[in-house]
């Protein structure tokens, strides 16, 4: 079992490491999101770039592979507590990929798609708590914000096994999110506007 764990946590990470939004980009011809924009190759660049349909498969394919590495350890038979784990290397993945010069995205659409197997429930808090956040505030990275921090009280309550690495998860999506954070903080982080 703790091979095919290691051996989860790698694929996980090679999965993750598969960056949809730049994959995307160069089939479609068009420039590297991480020149452009707010220079995050994630589906809320795409968007406020103007490419709709890129960016709807960006968030479909970043959430998808989140999903299918728990879903993956999930049918091996793998512990929650494991899959969580195998989750975190997948956001891992996406935050620093092997493949993309370990220039990668925030990790948000990756991590909605691990809760979206490991506690759907969870992940359904998580959402609305994006929504909410960004129907008030127009600002992706605040609604990113409040999604990641209020989902873990619920999940504390619902699963306390999987508190360490899905905690662990919302802090590496914070950290990726510390320039953001400064700029809500001063005031100057910018609103969404499609």
């Amino acid at each position: 079992m703790n091979i095919e764990f290691n051996l989860l946590l790698c694929v996980a990470y090679l999965l993750g490491s598969i960056s949809f939004a730049v994959v995307l980009s160069r089939l479609r011809h068009q420039p590297d999101p991480r020149s452009f924009g707010s220079r995050n190759p994630g589906a809320s660049n795409m968007l406020r770039l103007g490419n709709r349909p890129l960016a709807l498969a960006t968030l479909v394919g970043d959430m998808g592979k989140g999903a299918l590495a728990v879903w993956l350890a999930r049918h091996q038979g793998l512990e929650p507590l494991q899959q969580a784990w195998v989750g975190l290397a997948a956001v891992v993945g996406h935050i620093l990929p092997l493949y993309h010069r370990f220039q990668g995205g925030k990790g948000v659409a990756t991590a909605g798609g691990v809760l979206l197997v490991l506690s759907w429930p969870a992940a359904l808090v998580a959402a609305l708590a994006w929504l909410g956040a960004f129907a008030i505030r127009s600002i992706a990275s605040l609604a990113s914000l409040a999604a990641c921090i209020l989902m873990l009280p619920w999940l504390a309550w619902h699963s306390p096994e999987l508190q360490i690495p899905v905690s662990l998860m919302v802090l590496v999506i914070l950290l990726r999110h510390r320039l953001n954070i400064g700029r809500l903080l001063a005031g100057t982080e910018n609103r969404f506007r499609s």
